[in-house]
């Protein structure tokens, strides 16, 4: 938690000890409880929160925030907030994060003005770090602002992640409730929809505006105000500077199928600080919300086999759903090596060179090294080479290579609602009741997947995949009989 700059007195009937840690002033109070500066017994200072009793009490409120703490537990990354203990079985309940020295962001931008151009390039990039982490986990932040993230000396580090979640789902809220801060929620929460990862990205949005033009991106006033301003009027980036400008607009967007994945606002963010930022934005794997992906890799083909490096620096082999190393033709396509913009037949595999007639080589009749059946007849056949029609992939075969591509991950209830085959190309539509729905592109052979990218954008100029640029024609007009805008 953030180091307020002093702890507010206990009350007579405060607890002088939480748990192993010894109490020594109030660090705030909200409507989830208290929080208190406190010290662990080896003398490491840490926040901890006490839920309100009266939340506490109630029986559906508790039982998810027991998951929850559950969950927040097995969160770790360098700019979140590590949950140290806690204790759901006391009553009230708490739990105890790290302390963290360090202004609020909302104390900075106050106190000291927007921040300068590399600290908020790299702020961007350490909240979407954080979110990276939060969203792999399986928790929605559901309440980003500024008054949640700190800005401490090693980088922003992000609070309070994941907890609203127990609160907004008991049903305490009351009617027309709204977990969140007024103007820092997407647009899908002020309609009453569910919160999921793709409104802390929205967040994000907010938060870079703020921290770059020390103003939200809607404004200030009254929260039925703000509500129809995020709602139904564009945000106010014009402040955010240029190279930040486009990725911060893509997060705001209204249709949150529009925005990036945190995984991607993570790749773009540390690009446009390297200098290695693509301006078209070509080659992105668009994600459905909690279809939480691995960061965007590179690959490199090793002795036959593809080896991915992550932006992490970690290494590891890329296989196809059979087990086979994948080709490297799919390393080619990584490295911007694209195949043939031509069209191929539905269902006939395209015609190649081999298909073609063949010339027949001169007949001789003094050759004694052809027997009478390679002897050629006065009017020759021309021979065709067959190439093997490689099958259409089945559902099944679709779910697994997308379950593969998604660290072995995908939602029990996702199911392929229509695909397409053109030749080598797999075009697919997945569906997920739960989170929401993905296409897939992808080239196979007769062994299986060769490459591929999913996402929920494909129909976007700026963020169309690089692999679906290359597709035939009968793919791209199946993905987007549309067009693309």
């Amino acid at each position: 938690m953030s180091d307020p700059g002093g702890f507010g007195p206990l009350t007579e009937d405060e607890r002088e000890v939480i748990g192993p840690y010894r109490i020594a002033g109030r660090m705030g109070a909200g409507g989830m409880g208290v929080v208190y500066a406190g010290t662990a017994p080896d003398g490491a200072r840490v926040a901890v929160k006490v839920i309100h009793p009266g939340l506490a009490a109630d029986p559906d409120f508790h039982a998810r925030f027991v998951r929850e703490v559950d969950m927040l537990s097995r969160v770790r990354g360098r700019c979140t907030v590590s949950v140290l203990a806690a204790d759901t079985a006391a009553m009230p309940p708490w739990l105890a994060t790290e302390y963290v020295p360090g202004p609020t962001l909302n104390a900075h931008v106050r106190g000291g003005g927007p921040l300068a151009y590399e600290r908020l390039i790299d702020f961007g990039v350490d909240i979407a770090e954080a979110l990276t982490d939060i969203h792999r986990a399986g928790v929605v932040h559901r309440d980003l602002k500024p008054g949640n993230v700190i800005l401490s000396a090693s980088g922003a580090k992000v609070l309070d992640f994941g907890i609203a979640r127990a609160l907004d789902e008991s049903g305490l809220t009351g009617t027309g409730g709204l977990i969140g801060t007024p103007g820092w929620i997407s647009p899908e929460q002020y309609r009453g929809e569910q919160a999921d990862a793709a409104a802390d990205v929205f967040a994000w949005g907010a938060l870079m505006t703020y921290a770059a033009t020390g103003q939200p991106p809607f404004g200030t006033g009254p929260p039925e105000v703000l509500a129809y301003r995020v709602m139904s009027t564009d945000p106010d980036v014009s402040g955010v500077p240029a190279p930040l400008r486009a990725l911060v607009r893509a997060a705001l967007a209204k249709d949150r199928a529009a925005r990036p994945a945190a995984h991607e606002l993570l790749a773009r963010t540390a690009a446009i600080r390297a200098g290695t930022a693509d301006p078209a934005g070509g080659g992105k794997r668009m994600t459905v919300p909690l279809w939480p992906a691995a960061a965007a890799v590179t690959a490199v083909v090793v002795a036959g086999v593809v080896i991915a490096v992550s932006s992490s620096g970690v290494l590891g082999a890329l296989v196809s759903p059979d087990g086979s190393p994948a080709t490297a033709e799919a390393a080619g396509r990584s490295s911007g090596e694209t195949p043939s913009d031509t069209p191929e037949p539905d269902v006939t595999p395209e015609r190649t060179p081999d298909d073609t007639a063949e010339p027949t080589p001169e007949k001789s009749t003094k050759s004694p090294e052809k027997t009478p059946e390679e002897t050629e007849s006065e009017t020759p056949t021309p021979r065709r080479t067959k190439r093997p029609s490689i099958p259409c992939a089945s559902a099944s075969a679709v779910l697994s290579y997308l379950k593969r591509m998604n660290q072995g991950s995908l939602p029990a209830d996702a199911r392929v609602t229509g695909s397409k085959c053109s030749g080598k190309w797999v075009a697919a539509r997945i569906e997920s009741p739960s989170v929401g729905g993905v296409q897939l592109v992808a080239t196979r052979n007769a062994g299986g997947f060769t490459g591929g990218e999913y996402g929920s954008n494909f129909c976007s100029l700026t963020d169309q995949p690089s692999l679906l640029r290359s597709a035939p024609a009968t793919i791209r007009g199946w993905l987007c009989p549309n067009g693309f805008s």
